[in-house]
């Protein structure tokens, strides 16, 4: 039997979009999978399509961002498929706008969502997987955006940024031992993620949707990669405990004057302050400051 069939995965932002892309290619592959997500109505959907073809899942209404729902959740999950081993914190959405028009609310909303849901899933989790020792799996998604800045879009940005900062942080923290650990920066996918984000935003500030900006985002979004498609990349990463998963070669270009730019500034360095001796020691383990 190939790693995950027989495991038990819970994902999150799986009543559509790359989240339900990977719920498919796990349960093909021959997992369990517990699909989590606010939509109720649609996640519960998304279970009976699943299960209709043959697939062991359950549906699992989760607001990622409340930290209170997090172990009722991984409970709910496990109780009815088994313990958790593959945890995909997949959850994400878009707001605001200009910096200067973005509000500080849609800001930690964004935030909340795209970065501390992921840190609840890890802290929900990883204590579970180290007590039972055994391979696990954690995937954390980011974006492209989260590589190359993007104007305009500040809040998700930087956000994404985050969180590839936590999953680099993740990987380094359990390098040797049996957790894997993944990032998915992908391009353009198409996803309802204009539809949800276009939909919370205005309801955590009282407004009308924004229906043009909706419908504009909506269609740039239909052209891009097939979230089936992604899904089974990231399955087969998983698999190869690879790391850093890309969906869109057309996007090194944009990396590459990113990386080219921290670069110069080591080039064009003068060294004026010696070398820093505790360079590699704060890269290796900073001393935390609890116990």
């Amino acid at each position: 039997m190939n790693w995950p069939a027989g495991q038990t995965a819970f994902v999150t932002g799986a009543a559509s979009g790359i989240g339900l892309g990977i719920a498919r290619a796990l349960v093909k592959a021959g997992a369990k999978v517990a699909l989590a997500d606010i939509d109720s109505q649609r996640v519960a959907a998304a279970a009976r399509e699943l299960a209709d073809a043959g697939g062991e899942v359950i549906a699992v209404t989760l607001d990622v961002g409340d930290p209170d729902q997090w172990q009722a959740a991984a409970d709910q999950a496990e109780r009815a498929l088994g313990p958790v081993s593959i945890l995909c914190n997949n959850a994400g959405i878009n707001g605001g706008g200009d910096l200067d028009q973005t509000t500080l609310d849609v800001w930690r909303w964004v935030y909340r969502v795209n970065v501390e849901s992921q840190f609840i899933g890890i802290s929900t989790f990883l204590p579970r997987f180290k007590q039972r020792g055994g391979r696990a799996h954690i995937l954390n998604t980011g974006s492209m955006a989260g590589i190359v800045p993007m104007a305009r879009v500040g809040a998700y940005s930087s956000a994404k940024f985050a969180s590839v900062g936590l999953t680099m942080v993740l990987r380094n923290e359990v390098q040797g031992s049996d957790i894997g650990v993944s990032l998915l920066c992908p391009g353009t996918v198409s996803t309802r993620i204009a539809v949800t984000s276009g939909e919370g935003e205005a309801a955590l500030r009282g407004t009308e949707v924004n229906a043009a900006a909706v419908e504009g985002n909506s269609a740039l979004l239909s052209q891009g990669a097939d979230p089936d498609r992604v899904g089974e990349q990231v399955v087969e990463a998983m698999q190869e405990n690879q790391f850093l998963i890309i969906t869109h070669k057309e996007w090194e270009p944009l990396v590459d004057a990113v990386h080219a730019e921290i670069k110069q500034a080591y080039v064009t360095f003068d060294g004026r302050h010696g070398p820093d001796v505790s360079a590699q020691a704060l890269v290796d383990g900073f001393n935390p400051v609890t116990a």
